[in-house]
């Protein structure tokens, strides 16, 4: 048993712990993810916070605010908007293993390959990741509803994208941006409200705010406004 005081960490990051026996070539390292206990998760000023793309957002993006969207899960659950979020990769073949796991009445696994995303994207500055799934996303994806964005334009690309089994491959997006309207619109599909305890979640929400109030955030796509409305609207 070792213990490594943590407190002059002052800001969130990947560290190695690496365990050797001396004089041999026989080394273990291990990967952890650090966070400050307290990180600034006040909405700025000209962010709006919606769980929703409502009437009360859609004004506002009207109006040419921006808007941050943490879709509420249970709007989500449609095999039509989204699937569900898993870490772990699915098996040699999905459609064999779904189609066993429907016939034994058990609910198949969601089939997705881990994810890619760009680690030097700003609206990722103060959440460290490599351009790959890490543990330090185990919760926070499977907390998620990766959203289908397979109506959007070919090029088009979410920051973080899941990636899809070979026989359905939808485009999926974790974290997405748009224009709306005369406004800005953020879309992460992690449930972030209801992990405000953990850590890893406090210092996402944390990025994603100061990214969508910042000069930074000025997204190129515009994507068609009913499917925003199909995707994120209870009516």
């Amino acid at each position: 048993m070792f213990c490594f005081p943590l407190a002059e960490v002052k800001v969130p990051g990947k560290l190695t712990i690496t365990l050797a026996i001396q004089d041999t070539p026989y080394v273990n390292r291990y990967e952890i993810w650090v966070y400050p206990p307290k990180v600034d998760t006040a909405v700025p000023d000209g962010v709006t916070v919606a769980r929703q793309l409502d009437a009360d957002a859609w004004g506002r993006l009207g109006r040419g605010q921006t808007v941050l969207l943490l879709p509420d899960p249970k709007m989500m659950d449609d095999a039509n908007k989204s699937i569900a979020g898993a870490f772990e990769t699915s098996f040699w073949c999905w459609p064999m293993f779904n189609r066993g796991a429907e016939r034994r009445g058990i609910t198949p696994a969601p089939g997705t390959q881990g994810f890619l995303c760009d680690p030097n994207a700003p609206v990722l500055a103060r959440f460290p990741t490599e351009f790959h799934s890490n543990w330090q996303w185990w919760r926070l994806v499977k907390n998620s509803r990766p959203v289908i964005l397979d109506a959007t334009p070919a090029d088009y690309r979410p920051t973080v994208q899941a990636i899809d089994n070979f026989a359905r491959n939808h485009k999926l997006g974790l974290i997405f941006e748009t224009r709306a309207g005369k406004g800005k619109l953020l879309v992460c599909s992690i449930d972030l409200p209801a992990l405000q305890d953990k850590p890893e979640a406090r210092q996402l929400l944390a990025s994603l705010l100061a990214y969508a109030g910042s000069k930074r955030f000025d997204p190129k796509a515009e994507l068609d406004a009913a499917l925003l409305r199909r995707l994120f609207s209870s009516e």
